[in-house]
């Protein structure tokens, strides 16, 4: 479930027209699903949403579960509060525990630049794929990404390499 909640800084897109994706792996596109017109129906997976008695609950247009998912990948603070409540604050690679930490993907999203929408790895945007890093470790982790991508390496397994 969401730890924020929708409100109007929200923009309203029911029923609007599909928008093409401009390419910007870092805003990956909104699935069909998302511009629906039918109501009851869920603007991430696409199913109906059911209430308990069987029938078609036409009030609702998102599923808990897609709703947090769509958030955590497009709303980056609800991004850092779903880790913040995963990690409290706690640093993935030296373990030490502070109020100011970054939100640092485990496997770069750079890797997704220039990938056609159809093509997309959507793990990459998942909260799995998030940690807590100090600053620090943040800074060292992002320099060895740039060194690797300079030499066309960028295939990480673990967060253990860049030390």
């Amino acid at each position: 479930m969401p730890l924020s909640r929708f409100g109007r800084r929200h923009e309203r897109t029911f029923g609007k027209e599909k928008e093409e994706w401009d390419g910007d792996f870092r805003k990956p596109p909104k699935p069909d699903s998302y511009y629906t017109k039918i109501k009851g129906m869920c603007r991430w997976c696409g199913k109906m949403i059911i209430k308990e008695d069987g029938t078609i609950n036409e009030r609702k247009s998102w599923h808990e579960d897609c709703a947090t998912e769509y958030m955590i990948i497009y709303h980056s603070r609800e991004q850092r509060a779903h880790l913040r409540k995963r990690d409290r604050g706690k640093c993935n690679h030296c373990g030490v525990i502070t109020r100011r930490w970054d939100c640092d993907h485990i496997r770069p999203l750079v890797e997704q630049k220039g990938v056609k929408a159809k093509d997309l790895d959507w793990s990459y945007y998942k909260l799995e794929n998030l940690q807590t890093l100090c600053k620090p470790c943040h800074r060292k982790k992002t320099n060895s990404e740039v060194h690797l991508k300079k030499k066309r390496k960028l295939n990480f397994k673990g967060t253990k390499q860049w030390q």
